[in-house]
């Protein structure tokens, strides 16, 4: 009977061995796990943007050199006669959930070259709206960078005027040895007019980026490619707003704002 006694007493302690093995094992893999679950988000975002960037450029191809149309329709709801890329604010419910806003070409100059909504939606971006009762994915998590495009009558006077508004693909300067940057991925609380905005002369951000893809986002240029960038100022990665589409949030030197400046525009001639 001692005997046995001993063997049962060794086997509990041989679990408790193995418990705690596999402890340490899951403690080692979760963080892999999750980094690689990640990851594979992160691809079809490239994806999307190299698409969406393919079609900004294709679009200045057939209209002798224009740019897609960029900026704001600030009415609610948009008015039909304002031709832009896209349509919509996302301030707004209707507007959040509204596929017609990017596949409509009666609403979206990219219609014709994009005819799918999940092109525009960031894989990590899950925002549902309740609109009447019925819970509904938001359609778009990109928008473009707000100095490609736009005209006067759509410029958001909150921004800089005195930086150059590139209208023409041959006219983006060469002065920008760090590329210009054309779409981006935008925190899903930041995310409003079909236009990203940057401030050239002071540390607040208009629009924050997305950092859900392992503190990073996605980011795609005028030359046709997209990249993956991480942040680095907790700030950005946060992106802590007591009302986002105020579009003025403090940041003082702050590198990532310094980051996207550098391949926004450059000073007006």
């Amino acid at each position: 009977m001692r005997e046995k006694s001993r063997d049962a007493a060794f086997t509990l302690i041989e679990l408790l061995v193995v418990v705690a093995i596999i402890a340490i094992l899951a403690a080692m893999l979760l963080p892999a796990l999750a980094r690689a679950k990640l990851a594979a988000k992160k691809a079809p975002c490239l994806n999307n943007e190299r698409q969406l960037v393919a079609a900004w450029m294709l679009y200045a191809t057939d209209n002798n050199d224009w740019l897609v149309q960029n900026g704001w329709n600030n009415q609610e709801p948009p008015n039909p006669n304002i031709h832009l890329w896209v349509q919509g604010c996302m301030a707004y419910d209707e507007d959040k959930t509204n596929i017609s806003y990017v596949i409509d070409p009666k609403w979206a100059l990219f219609a014709p070259y994009i005819r799918t909504v999940k092109t525009y939606m960031c894989p990590t971006d899950r925002s549902t709206v309740n609109l009447y009762g019925t819970s509904l994915p938001r359609v778009r998590s990109y928008a473009l960078n707000t100095y490609l495009g736009q005209l006067p009558e759509y410029w958001d006077d909150r921004l800089d005027t005195s930086y150059a508004i590139f209208r023409k693909f041959s006219g983006i300067t060469t002065k920008m040895p760090a590329g210009t940057f054309s779409f981006i991925d935008v925190n899903p609380d930041s995310v409003c007019w079909p236009y990203f905005g940057v401030y050239m002369t002071r540390d607040a951000f208009f629009n924050f980026p997305n950092s859900s893809h392992n503190r990073g986002g996605v980011v795609s240029f005028t030359d046709g490619h997209a990249d993956y960038h991480r942040w680095i100022d907790q700030r950005t990665i946060t992106a802590y707003s007591p009302a986002y589409h105020n579009h003025n949030d403090s940041s003082p030197n702050n590198v990532d704002i310094a980051w996207l400046r550098a391949r926004a525009t450059v000073r007006s001639q």
